[in-house]
């Protein structure tokens, strides 16, 4: 049984009719032929239906259409069709009893129906269900998540129970306890393996830097668990991507028990590099899938090359090229001025700022400073967007200053040779700043001792932080005094005093002060170095790690710098082997809403790169690029042992009851015995916004096209 209803406003719908007659009477109303009005009758028909139904699709109309149909009752079988069903236990193979179980589900004498769903990530309804449809190569569980699908079809196809089976074993989605007591269908729940502790060892954790150095030892945490193998010994190592670079060695108690070793390693390469832990195999394992485990690690470059150019030898220059030194991390290049504009090194050689992770001026440049040397400095400062640290000295040119004009945080006018002494006090945004935060010592600030300050006004460029400001003896100004600017895509830092060397020199006393000045001189070149986290265009990747089954998501986030959401992007993504260096696929992400792009798909067991560029209008925005694996995410191995108390759970929560493979006979009887268990009317509507359909232009077009060929043929054209 069917039915149709039109819902209309009914205002609408009289307006409509009188707009559609009467534009038709204007057309035809002083028209005649000789042989009769049937034409123009004919003619006029036409016209007022197009016209008709084009005022109506303003309107937005919506057409439902309703249909009845008696449904038998219907019962649910969701089968567990994920990894860890294939595992042999001390009770057998999981996969033989599963096939089993589904065989004798199969021919279960109910009056009704049988719908057959497997679940591991997602749900599939299977037509023409066998037991050789189950794969159990799903990559995670979701039984809540396999819940959920049946309740949303429940109505429609009159499901009146739920049969579970699986391992219980979930690792995705939320709580199937949850959704059981909430869903209204009994759930019958068959426990499949062995619910006690199995032989095994498996890598629970890794812990380590995500960040590390190449040539840097770096520390790493690996939880091991060991059950039941008490009395062995196992070799426990450590991989990159080329061969074992570390290992321990374990010994085993008896029973449950979890252990932690402590690994060194030195990261040999910059890049996202992949490790891996692996437990020696032993005999009697339940499975060997969880014996390791990968992770990335993204290991940056060893050496960061500094470029420090001063004006004249000077206090502020030892300390400060001593305390950068200091750091292993950190190869000083280093040009100091002498006064016959020559540098004390040796020529000045531009490659050593091409190549350059920061660029550092102290008291530079001077009168005495060759043009074509801070030309060719401001080029490459610009053009690279080199990091740039600024430290005043008063011996400093400003003339040439103002070369620099377009890289420094900072402006000046009205510089006097007056030199005063100053004390600086912290802002509120400089004790948040990863340049002056020293967290609970940032008191420190406001006690150092004096530096000195040329007489001169500076404002901060529009855009930049000051993190200090001056103080001339209690009197806090708005002068600023260190500024850092991250715009661009360059980071710069100012200190507009001179004298800093006495931040050290004076407080050698004062355990209070002890390190402050190497933390402050490392939080500064460190931000500069860090690569700047650009806020408005953004792409990252779901995870590091997926499972075969999943699908590999990103998503992108682009917009202008006035914050407005960029609808006309382009989002390329690459995907290539990781061994092979082969592109894989290629594919552009769809935007989903204003400024934000997404973009998923399916791939085979391997180590992947991607390489994507956003760009507009023809303009690269900028690039990104990661890696990933696909296959050895195995979370489904992490638990081995059958959950039949969460099994029991969900039967006790729904009203219905957990069952043993052996009693698999009496379910049809408790299924089928229930009041509710009975043919029922299922309503099923489906609504059509006329607006958004093809349909309803056509047909107007259609009248149209056909109104004027009569026209044609009648001789009214």
């Amino acid at each position: 049984m069917s039915s149709i209803s039109f819902n209309i406003n009914l205002v609408v719908l009289l307006l409509a009719v009188v707009v559609s007659l009467g534009i038709s009477l204007l057309s035809y109303h002083r028209i005649s032929l000789s042989d009769g009005n049937r034409k123009i009758v004919l003619l006029f028909v036409l016209r007022s239906v197009a016209v008709f139904i084009a005022f109506l699709l303003i309107s937005e109309p919506i057409l439902t259409l309703i249909s009845k149909s008696t449904k038998l009752p219907a019962i649910a079988i969701l089968i567990d069709n994920s990894k860890s069903m294939g595992i042999k236990d001390r009770l057998g193979d999981r996969k033989k009893y599963t096939k089993e179980i589904v065989d004798k589900l199969s021919q279960l004498k109910i009056h009704g129906e049988k719908k057959f769903f497997t679940f591991s990530s997602d749900v599939e309804e299977i037509k023409n269900f066998t037991s050789d449809s189950l794969s159990f190569a799903g990559g995670v569980t979701d039984i809540g998540g396999a819940l959920r699908k049946i309740q949303g079809i429940a109505t429609q196809e009159n499901i009146k129970s739920i049969v579970l089976v699986s391992d219980g074993v979930y690792n995705a989605g939320e709580n199937p306890i949850y959704i059981a007591e909430k869903l209204g269908l009994p759930i019958f729940t068959i426990g499949v393996g062995d619910s006690n502790i199995q032989r095994d060892l498996k890598v629970v954790d890794v812990l380590t830097n995500e960040v590390s150095y190449a040539g840097v030892e770096t520390p790493l945490v690996a939880r091991i668990e060991s059950a039941e193998f008490g009395g062995n010994e196992v070799m426990v190592s450590l991989y990159d991507e080329k061969s074992e670079i570390a290992r321990e060695k374990l010994s085993l108690s008896g029973g449950v028990n979890e252990y932690v070793l402590n690994f060194k390693f030195i990261p040999k390469e910059e890049g996202l590099k992949k490790f891996t832990i692996k437990i020696q195999h032993l005999p009697g394992e339940v499975t060997y899938q969880n014996n390791q485990k990968s992770f990335y690690v993204k290991v940056l470059k060893s050496k960061y090359k500094i470029l420090i150019i001063s004006g004249a030898p000077s206090p502020d220059l030892a300390f400060v090229k001593r305390t950068i030194g200091e750091n292993k991390n950190y190869e000083i290049i280093s040009y100091t001025e002498k006064r016959s504009g020559e540098f004390i090194e040796g020529n000045f050689n531009i490659k050593d700022a091409e190549t350059s992770d920061a660029i550092v001026f102290i008291g530079y440049p001077v009168k005495t400073s060759n043009v074509e040397i801070t030309n060719k400095l401001k080029s490459v400062i610009v053009s690279q967007n080199k990091p740039f640290f600024f430290l005043m000295s008063r011996t400093i040119d400003f003339d040439k200053l103002k070369f620099f004009s377009d890289v420094l945080p900072f402006r000046f006018s009205r510089v006097l040779a007056d030199e005063d002494v100053v004390n600086l006090f912290i802002t509120e945004e400089g004790r948040s700043h990863a340049v002056t935060d020293l967290k609970d010592r940032n008191h420190i600030w406001n006690i150092l001792p004096p530096i000195f300050k040329l007489r001169a006004v500076f404002n901060a460029i529009p855009g930049s932080t000051v993190l200090a400001k001056v103080r001339y003896q209690n009197v806090e100004t708005q002068e600023p005094l260190i500024i850092a600017s991250n715009l661009g895509n360059r980071k710069s830092v100012a200190i507009l005093g001179y004298g800093i060397w006495r931040w050290k020199l004076m407080t050698v006393p004062n355990k209070e002060f002890e390190g402050f000045f190497e933390t402050f001189i490392n939080n500064l070149i460190r931000w500069l170095i860090a690569p700047v986290e650009e806020e408005f265009i953004k792409f990252k990747i779901s995870k590091n790690f997926f499972s075969e089954d999943e699908t590999v998501e990103f998503s992108s986030q682009v917009y202008g710098e006035d914050y407005s959401p960029i609808n006309d992007a382009e989002v390329k993504v690459s995907i290539l082997n990781q061994e092979t260096n082969e592109v894989v696929r290629e594919f552009n992400l769809e935007q989903v809403t204003a400024g934000i792009y997404s973009g998923s798909l399916s791939l085979l067991k391997g180590d992947y790169r991607y390489e994507a560029n956003v760009s507009r209008r023809g303009k690269v925005l900028r690039d990104f690029s990661g890696r990933f694996t696909v296959g050895e995410s195995e979370v489904e191995f992490l638990n081995t042992r059958m959950d039949s108390k969460l099994l029991r759970e969900i039967a006790f929560k729904s009203g219905g009851l957990f069952l043993k493979p052996d009693e698999i006979e009496i379910l049809g009887e408790l299924i089928t015995s229930g009041a509710d268990f009975k043919p029922a009317i299922v309503e099923k509507k489906r609504e059509y916004v006329l607006r958004s359909r093809l349909e309803p232009l056509m047909i107007v077009i259609v009248l149209l096209s056909i109104e004027w060929f009569l026209r044609k043929r009648f001789g009214l054209a």
